[in-house]
């Protein structure tokens, strides 16, 4: 049985990628976008290469709609150019983390420049890597979590790009984290070696578990964390406020996800259904039902809203139209 832990949307809205935990592929399809009817579905290819299981993929988050960064169980992280050789990756960065911490990092997000790679490993380091410069395996920057009692789930850059945000856990009560601190310190990149984050890095209580996903909304404006408390917070970036709380699940939130006009967030859990909500209040909008695909257990590892119009996938499959 095949299945996914992992979907992403080009910029363009144009091509769909998923993870194959079966066969070891990064599966592209080309999607038209003007219907959601299946007939407008293809196989484009399947890059090859990972040597183990793939569990993550992200798609350039802009003007550069082929590139697609993927993280497998063979202890890599790859960058590709779907139009061209799909047999060999771009770029390989392997991870730095002892073999103890596992074999897939926990996260991978670019930029939102498309830059740089942020690379969160399980031993709560993170490496930020410049896609320019990835054929020396060296990251340009990274950044040790553990210092402060923090236990790494993910890390994304915030909407201006300077700074890395982490959803955590802290190891001395337990309390969920968003940890927010400053990486790019000079003009073009960030310092070379590797740092810990600082005391005065900014740090926000916002769960009674661990987070485990988060998300900043296309705009700017808001961030989205889901955690194992079954609830998701809505937060004003501005402020740093948690302003409007989702309590509609209740198993554990794994994935959270804005629309493309930033009016809607999905969130899904280990239950079936994925809820959709109103970004401004988390009001209740609709619930899709997963049990026609999903597989026993929950709403699956990871979805995201497509960039033109209001169509959700999630990572058991395609989706249908949010009504």
């Amino acid at each position: 049985r095949q299945t996914s832990r992992s979907v992403s949307w080009n910029s363009t809205g144009t091509f769909l990628s998923f993870a194959s935990s079966f066969d070891r592929l990064a599966k592209i399809w080309t999607i038209d976008s003007s219907s959601a009817t299946n007939n407008n579905t293809r196989e484009y290819t399947a890059l090859m290469g990972h040597t183990a299981p793939v569990e993550r993929v992200r798609f350039h988050p802009n003007n550069e709609p082929s590139l697609l960064c993927t993280a497998a169980e063979d202890r890599s992280v790859r960058i590709w150019d779907i139009r061209h050789n799909h047999n060999r990756s771009n770029h390989k960065m392997e991870l730095k983390s002892p073999e103890k911490y596992g074999n897939c990092p926990a996260s991978i997000e670019w930029s939102t420049q498309g830059m740089y790679v942020a690379v969160g490993e399980k031993n709560d380091v993170v490496h930020v890597y410049d896609v320019r410069k990835c054929d020396t395996n060296q990251p340009c920057a990274s950044f040790d979590l553990s210092v402060q009692h923090s236990v790494l789930h993910e890390c994304h850059f915030s909407p201006c790009g300077q700074h890395l945000v982490a959803a955590t856990k802290s190891s001395v009560d337990g309390m969920g984290q968003v940890r927010i601190w400053r990486w790019n310190t000079g003009g073009g990149g960030g310092d070379c070696g590797e740092e810990e984050v600082k005391d005065d890095a900014s740090v926000f209580v916002g769960h009674t578990g661990p987070i485990y996903t988060l998300a900043f909304s296309p705009d700017g404006t808001r961030l989205a964390t889901g955690g194992s408390d079954a609830l998701v917070g809505l937060w004003d970036v501005s402020t740093m406020v948690c302003a409007s709380t989702i309590t509609r699940r209740t198993k554990f939130v794994r994935s959270v996800a804005f629309s493309y006009d930033s009016k809607f967030v999905a969130s899904c859990s280990e239950e079936d259904g994925v809820d959709i909500s109103l970004a401004c209040d988390g009001s209740k909008v609709g619930l899709v039902s997963l049990s026609s695909t999903a597989t026993e257990g929950g709403g699956g590892g990871g979805q995201q809203q497509q960039q033109r119009g209001y169509q959700m996938n999630y990572g058991n499959g395609i989706g249908g139209d949010i009504k």
